[in-house]
């Protein structure tokens, strides 16, 4: 269940100042700190005894251990003895999580978290996408709402604009899951005026409300993230965009199921293809101007809209 996993990591981040110091600690004082009763904790402490930096190497395991009522804490965490590295997209999304919880941009830790980055992490860039997700069109606020849902089991209203709409329509929907799936952000939940099981794309939604009712979580698949979006990528219309520039962030991973033609003057002609205009305007504005849009028109205005966001964003801070 979702809420128990939540649940599990608060008790887990609760524990830290424990395993960050060695000692004998009553068994009742750590329950308490971590907001659990003695049983569920020496679970979450035998779990994470099993957890290290190498599988294969014993000493590099979380120094934990229970009995007697005490926990013994007898050695440093794993990730303190040595070097922490991190890819360049680790680095983005520990970055980006920072900057939400309101870190700012220049701060000790994003410094901190660049020189353990690999060479290609760019905070500058991780900056402006993050405004961008968080402007007019961005999926950031109606990720939050769909996923309390989804955490308490509520059904919500959603307007949503589907591939084959002229516009938006309102829909009644069990929220089951939320999963990314080639950078983008998918739904999977039952609609109720469906009466059937459907995917919505997070982008093509422009507000959730929860309707004070809840739903039996009986009725969710036993893996209701493991699934794949309706439509394919060979099917979507497609955008032509000009990057001023290559750039490490141009691959199929980035852009799924795009195609890149490098230029004599250095810039990049790339062919996308698009559901809808929120995922890919975001994209093209997160660029601050370094991308162009060459058609279609409604991209275009898209990109403008949320170029002028951004731009006001800027003045009010």
């Amino acid at each position: 269940m979702p809420g128990d996993s939540a649940a599990r990591a608060r008790r887990l981040l609760a524990l830290l100042p424990y395993l960050a110091t060695q000692g004998d600690y009553p068994i009742a004082d750590v329950a308490a700190r971590a907001g659990t009763d003695e049983a569920t904790l020496a679970r979450d402490l035998t779990t994470l005894s099993m957890c290290g930096t190498d599988p294969r190497d014993p000493a590099s395991m979380v120094a934990v251990f229970v009995e007697n009522d005490l926990v013994t804490i007898f050695g440093q965490l794993p990730s303190l003895t040595t070097p922490v590295r991190l890819t360049a997209s680790e680095a983005r999304a520990l970055a980006a999580a920072l900057e939400i919880a309101g870190e700012d941009a220049s701060g000790p830790l994003q410094t901190r978290l660049g020189a353990a980055a690999s060479e290609d992490f760019d905070p500058a860039e991780l900056a402006s996408t993050v405004k961008a997700a968080f402007a007019d069109g961005g999926v950031a606020s109606v990720y939050g709402a769909l996923l309390d849902a989804v955490t308490t089991r509520e059904v919500v209203r959603i307007r949503h604009t589907g591939a084959g709409d002229a516009g938006e329509r309102e829909r009644l929907v069990r929220p089951w899951a939320l999963a990314a799936r080639r950078g983008v952000w998918y739904l999977r939940g039952w609609a109720e005026d469906a009466g059937a099981e459907r995917t919505f794309r997070l982008d093509r939604i422009s507000s959730v409300e929860k309707e004070g009712r809840t739903f039996d979580g009986s009725e969710v698949p036993a893996s209701p993230d493991t699934f794949e979006p309706l439509s394919s990528l060979s099917e979507l219309p497609r955008a032509e965009i000009v990057f001023a520039h290559d750039a490490p962030d141009l691959t199929e991973r980035d852009w799924p199921a795009a195609t890149f033609q490098p230029r004599p003057d250095g810039s990049v002609l790339a062919s996308v293809p698009y559901a809808g205009t929120a995922w890919i305007a975001r994209k093209v504005a997160s660029r601050l101007g370094g991308a162009e849009v060459v058609r279609p028109a409604e991209i275009r205005r898209a990109v403008a809209k949320m170029a002028l966001n951004l731009l006001d964003g800027e003045h009010v801070s």
